[in-house]
């Protein structure tokens, strides 16, 4: 941008239209701060409903006349493993990359976050009091608003940044491929700690496998824990 070529943005006419959020927000989301950026005002637009989803998510959708109630959509529930796990991952992603100054891909873990916890029935309280924390350093003021309607009587710049813990990153399923006879034959999804018998059960009881299994004898069976399970039939012997 310059001033001879006429075609300077007024920071001031964006904060008036999207406000000061969306414009921190946005520059960070360009791109690594030290590369040379294009100004887009659809990016812009595209940080500010994030931002408008977000607001939604917590304190819920707009009265008839464009107004919000007080207070939030929050609840004092416990939250489950999976919604912990969703948190903690976004919890330390955003911590690495502010370490690493990489705003924009920490900013784009904070959406992923939103766009999960969408589809949750409940929104418990501790969970989205954290995440208001992780947002605090991006969009200060929304997030500062935030966090008295969740009913916190002092600002969260006396709060300590959240940090995530190990036990809520540990992935506890993974997906299995599945060979008989050596070719593989489809996946499942089974729990790291299962035994090669549940395994085998699991993808007996799948409706892509069992076709495979149904009346076939089975001469050995082959489980790297984690990596395969290879089940080699008796092609001579049809199992009673």
């Amino acid at each position: 941008m310059s001033k001879s070529r006429g075609n300077v943005i007024n920071p001031d006419d964006v904060v008036s239209e999207y406000g000061a959020d969306s414009l921190r927000l946005y520059e960070m989301f360009m791109g690594p701060l030290r590369d040379s950026k294009t100004w887009s005002t659809g990016g812009i637009e595209g940080v500010h409903r994030f931002l408008g989803r977000t607001w939604r998510l917590v304190v819920g959708a707009p009265l008839p006349d464009g107004s919000y109630k007080d207070g939030t959509m929050v609840t004092d529930v416990e939250p489950t493993f999976e919604q912990l796990r969703v948190l903690h991952k976004c919890m330390a992603r955003v911590s690495e990359e502010i370490q690493e100054t990489r705003f924009n891909t920490a900013i784009s873990a904070m959406m992923e976050f939103v766009n999960a916890a969408y589809k949750w029935d409940t929104q418990p309280k501790s969970v989205i009091d954290s995440f208001v924390l992780l947002l605090s350093p991006f969009a200060p003021h929304l997030a500062e608003e935030l966090w008295f309607r969740l009913g916190h009587a002092q600002s969260l710049a006396h709060e300590q940044f959240p940090e995530a813990k190990n036990e809520y990153l540990k992935e506890s399923e993974i997906v299995l491929p599945v060979q008989i006879n050596g070719k593989t034959r489809g996946t499942i999804l089974v729990d790291k700690e299962c035994s090669e018998d549940d395994v085998f059960q699991i993808a007996a009881s799948d409706d892509r496998l069992s076709k495979y299994l149904d009346g076939k004898a089975i001469r050995k069976r082959i489980y790297v824990p984690g990596r395969i399970l290879n089940v080699i039939l008796d092609q001579q012997k049809a199992r009673t």
